[in-house]
């Protein structure tokens, strides 16, 4: 394990502000990309040098055009199935996209599942199998890793054709077939190839919801998992199966269920838009159940010991019939979990709001009507929690990160970052023994939805702290564009997503270039942070300013839930 003294490299970095670099404060290392997936997006990374994470874009399916839907088929620019020879980098892109699970609404075509989680002991990189089977239709996430190697994650069901039979109005039969799963997801322990399935309390109608999202070294693990069907599901379920015995039902009761989840899965949070005319980009990602954050004993071999179901900011209003609930997100090793929550602001309804789990009991950071949005992402064992909450900046939602210390002896636990200039939305996703914050911040200073985002590093023990754009803690002539600082180790050592531009062949046989997500590791070396990269030096390096191609490159950085996660020194990032 590599020793490092973090109070020489914080003094480091605040001497060499005025001066000229003689050196960097960071090696990259790049870590492997996962054989036939485009994107590698880092997790989470323990002081052996193992490394969870998520392989992105499968680029070698074999896909059967037969069980795609016609509409999918015509807009990929094919109108006969037994013309296509070979699909072009574009065509296939579009299929897949929109074939991808959860984002695709039709249960008569097949589902394709998009991410696959992988460990990495620095000398070999696996895809374990999480699921009951790891097939073309399986999301498989992996979140976390504690002292003793022990990784946690979640994995969704797998889809598979299930014949269903009606008569139609005119009294013909007719047998459609639909791709159905047994469930929505489950959360995943893993150590040395052994395996353990953390299954949630409720499980009617699509199978149920659970995750692992952290694990702490003494095996105790924070994530979350359906209760109950909320009242509004109930209701809207019961409807897929219509009292008249006359009426035609086209579609099993499954996937009936299953188009109400989704719509609910892919909801945003307009509530908190800035004006009645403008969209929130926060996901709500709601459900047909009530989930609660849960805490769970594991054993050396995964199993549950015991398991301790969380509460919610506040208790469900009697008129909301939607889903109402709570999330762990991390736990560190004084058993103390932060997450998120469900609960309601004055003006604009039901919202999601970091929470502290002490004795099951989800305790607020705040309670300012500022702030509308926001999850705490991780906690050190010194009881020092981070996160962010959103408010309205300038007809803008902004991320605006904080610690909380749990341990403040004063009045005022709860202090907000600066970011790296006012009003820069900024998300922290780990913090480390030593007061280390990374995370992801934005550097423009625009009026735009859309500005360019960068990993950072923060010192909170420092006299001025500042915020540290990771890429200028590296050399000059580096072919990486750090965008995002995922972990910490307590040695120093930053796991982080960078883009960086490859080339491709385009279906007219042109060679085109475009920026693919890579997994880096940052090793601390003697050096000082250097001063050569202006503005324009950074926009060549990266290839493109970091605009809307490469936002969705980085849509899964946060898109698993609308909340973070990272680990004990080591977790996760924004919805």
């Amino acid at each position: 394990m590599k020793q490092f003294a973090l109070k020489g490299l914080s003094a480091a970095i605040l001497a060499s502000m005025s001066m000229a670099a003689q050196a960097d404060l960071f090696q990259i290392e790049e870590l492997p990309t996962a054989e036939n997936y485009r994107g590698s997006f880092p997790k989470a990374m323990n002081e052996q040098g193992f490394v969870v994470g998520i392989s992105r874009f499968p680029t070698a399916v074999d896909i059967d055009l037969s069980q795609v839907s016609a509409s999918v088929l015509a807009n990929a620019g094919i109108t006969d199935i037994d013309e296509v020879d070979t699909l072009t980098p574009e065509q296939y892109e579009y299929i897949i996209n929109n074939v991808a699970v959860n984002a695709n609404n039709n249960l008569q075509q097949i589902q394709i599942g998009l991410n696959a989680a992988y460990l990495y002991d620095g000398v070999t990189q696996t895809v374990p199998l999480l699921g009951d089977t790891q097939d073309l239709s399986t999301d498989s996430f992996l979140y976390d890793i504690n002292s003793s190697n022990a990784a946690v994650g979640s994995s969704t069901g797998s889809f598979s054709p299930t014949e269903y039979t009606f008569t139609d109005s005119e009294g013909e039969e007719v047998t459609l077939t639909f791709y159905l799963r047994d469930f929505i997801s489950r959360g995943v322990w893993l150590r040395d190839g052994q395996r353990s399935i953390i299954e949630p309390p409720e499980t009617a109608e699509l199978g149920g919801e659970s995750a692992i999202m952290d694990v702490n070294d003494s095996g105790l693990a924070a994530g979350y998992a359906s209760v109950a069907l909320s009242p509004f599901a109930e209701e809207r379920i019961a409807s897929c199966t219509p009292e008249d015995p006359d009426t035609v039902v086209t579609r099993p009761t499954k996937a009936c269920a299953h188009g109400i989840w989704l719509e609910l899965y892919n909801q945003r949070a307009n509530n908190i838009a800035p004006s009645f005319y403008s969209n929130s980009n926060y996901a709500a990602r709601r459900s047909i159940y009530d989930i609660r954050g849960y805490l769970w004993q594991l054993d050396n071999n995964g199993e549950v010991i015991s398991a301790t179901e969380l509460g919610t900011l506040q208790e469900r209003d009697e008129e909301d019939q939607r889903d109402f609930s709570s999330y762990a997100l991390a736990v560190n090793n004084n058993g103390i979990a932060v997450g998120q929550s469900w609960t309601y602001h004055p003006e604009r309804g039901a919202i999601r709001m970091p929470a502290i789990f002490e004795n099951s009991e989800a305790l607020p950071v705040t309670e300012s009507a500022d702030y509308f949005w926001g999850a705490a992402t991780d906690i050190n064992d010194s009881n020092k929690a981070i996160g962010y909450l959103v408010e309205n900046r300038a007809g803008n939602l902004r991320n605006t990160a904080f610690v909380y210390d749990l341990e403040a002896t004063d009045d005022e636990p709860l202090t907000l970052l600066p970011g790296f200039f006012s009003g820069s939305s900024t998300v922290p996703n780990a913090i480390n023994e030593n007061g280390i914050v990374v995370g992801t911040g934005e550097i423009e200073a625009t009026l735009s939805t859309v500005r360019r985002r960068v990993g950072f590093w923060y010192d909170t023990t420092a006299e001025n702290p500042e915020f540290i754009n990771l890429n200028d803690a590296v050399s000059c002539d580096s072919q990486y564009f750090i965008v995002e600082a995922n972990d910490v180790t307590d040695s120093g050592e930053v796991l982080a997503t960078a883009l960086k531009t490859e080339e491709y062949v385009d279906g007219d046989g042109e060679t085109q270039t475009r920026e693919v997500a890579v997994a880096i590791k940052l090793n601390p070396i003697d050096g000082e942070l250097n001063n050569c990269r202006e503005e324009e030096n950074k926009i060549e390096r990266s290839g493109a300013a970091f605009g809307s191609g490469s936002l969705g490159v980085l849509a899964l950085l946060g898109s698993l839930i609308t909340f973070s996660r990272r680990k004990t020194a080591q977790k996760i990032k924004k919805s």
